[in-house]
């Protein structure tokens, strides 16, 4: 069995399905109705985390740029034809460094609520992560809960190939194997540790494995530059609020085969 139908495999498992239809069969029913309004996402975050990267090679949208002109709080809805009369719509964009917080929350109560994935990117390998934790508790999560979108958002770590580096940057073997695009041994274990700390700094904060925060299904974390561990935000698409399926069913499925099958394991 194939990547592309393992995964398939995996998602309709969690898909309740009418009697007597396969998933096939149910995705190509309900791909026409759901083709004419375009899947949107907005990718959120501080500058330099990797978004414009994340959009690249999550959503295959080659050499797409984040960003407007200096000093505008212009909302900007780019439009990306991909395939049989599928469009992807990805808001350009929302950086935390708009000089008022007003603004920023302003901007995101607009176009929040129009959005099917919501993905906010964080570098994994930040050694402060007060402001990420000041915005998602004052500004998103709380959008979120209002316009019940809680479950379209994802918590998105990125930049773990490099966890290694910031522990010492003079240790080989904590650098990511770029020939064989895997972690070393010793990689894997500083990573893992980092997740660790990571996950229960944002559990203390109340962000993640609360009633009202994100659950843990929607936090992945990956490298965007070594497309790794994209599987894992491929499945947060697919159960991101109502339509996430619709993009693991058209544009998602083809982004497998270009990513490595290696993970922390």
């Amino acid at each position: 069995m194939g990547e592309k139908d393992k995964f398939i495999t995996s998602v309709s498992c969690q898909t309740i399905l009418p009697a007597n239809i396969s998933f096939k069969e149910w995705i190509a029913r309900n791909l026409q109705k759901n083709n004419e309004n375009p899947f949107r996402v907005v990718v959120l975050g501080q500058s330099g985390v990797g978004k414009s990267t994340t959009v690249n090679v999550v959503f295959g949208i080659d050499n797409y740029v984040c960003g407007f002109a200096d000093g505008t709080t212009e909302i900007v809805e780019k439009v990306f034809p991909m395939r049989n009369g599928f469009n992807l719509s990805v808001y350009d964009r929302l950086n935390n460094d708009i000089d008022k917080d007003f603004e920023y929350e302003e901007i995101c109560k607009k176009i929040l609520p129009e959005c099917d994935v919501i993905a906010y990117v964080i570098d994994a390998h930040s050694k402060d992560l007060h402001e990420d934790c000041r915005i998602l508790k004052e500004i998103i999560l709380p959008i979120c809960n209002t316009n019940n979108l809680r479950d379209n958002l994802i918590l998105a770590f990125n930049k773990i190939d490099i966890i290694g580096e910031t522990e010492n940057p003079y240790d080989p073997e904590l650098r990511w194997d770029i020939i064989n695009n895997c972690l070393t041994e010793k990689l894997k274990k500083a990573i893992k540790v980092k997740l660790y700390n990571l996950l229960e700094k944002f559990i203390d904060e109340q962000i993640v494995g609360c009633a009202d925060s994100i659950q843990p299904e929607q936090v992945v974390f990956y490298s965007a530059v070594f497309n790794y561990n994209l599987g894992d935000f491929l499945k947060a698409i697919t159960k991101a609020g109502k339509r996430g399926w619709i993009w693991t069913s058209t544009v998602g499925l083809e982004r497998i085969g270009k990513w490595s099958d290696k993970r922390l394991g």
